[in-house]
């Protein structure tokens, strides 16, 4: 199997990559969760004024493989379902969401959410990940 690092590029959370996006994750301990804030400028969008879906979900496989990273875990994305409920628009504040349901040996089971300032759900997901490292034995 491939080994899989990080070399901080990533598109979505990369510090390294100019032309990504940058995110900085946090993890609410409280809550087990991964959360990202979010603020869409209109270079993201589909339809005018109305961020690109693809990007939307792009976000949420992010978030939910956080999750994943906050426990240790190095994976990769097996499965995901995106459904959108609203459309999100640019420059407008959202916040990202992801959450670990289950882990069962080599796969973890997660939900991602995308909320407006009200708690709104504009898009939710389902993922599943297979784990392909640990943090703690890979020193990574």
């Amino acid at each position: 199997m491939n080994k899989f690092s990080d070399d901080n590029l990533c598109f979505v959370c990369g510090e390294n990559n100019p032309h990504g996006l940058q995110f900085q994750f946090e993890y609410l301990e409280k809550l087990d969760q991964g959360s990202v804030e979010i603020n869409f400028p209109e270079k993201y969008q589909g339809w005018q004024g109305v961020v690109h879906g693809g990007l939307i979900s792009t976000v949420l496989d992010e978030v939910m493989v956080k999750a994943t990273g906050f426990r240790n875990l190095i994976c990769v994305t097996a499965e995901l379902l995106v459904k959108f409920k609203k459309p999100a628009f640019t420059n407008t504040p959202y916040r990202a969401t992801g959450t670990i349901l289950e882990i069962k040996r080599k796969l973890v089971f997660t939900e991602g959410f995308l909320l407006d300032r009200e708690n709104n759900i504009i898009a939710s997901a389902r993922g599943k990940f297979f784990v392909v490292g640990d943090k703690h034995n890979t020193g990574s």
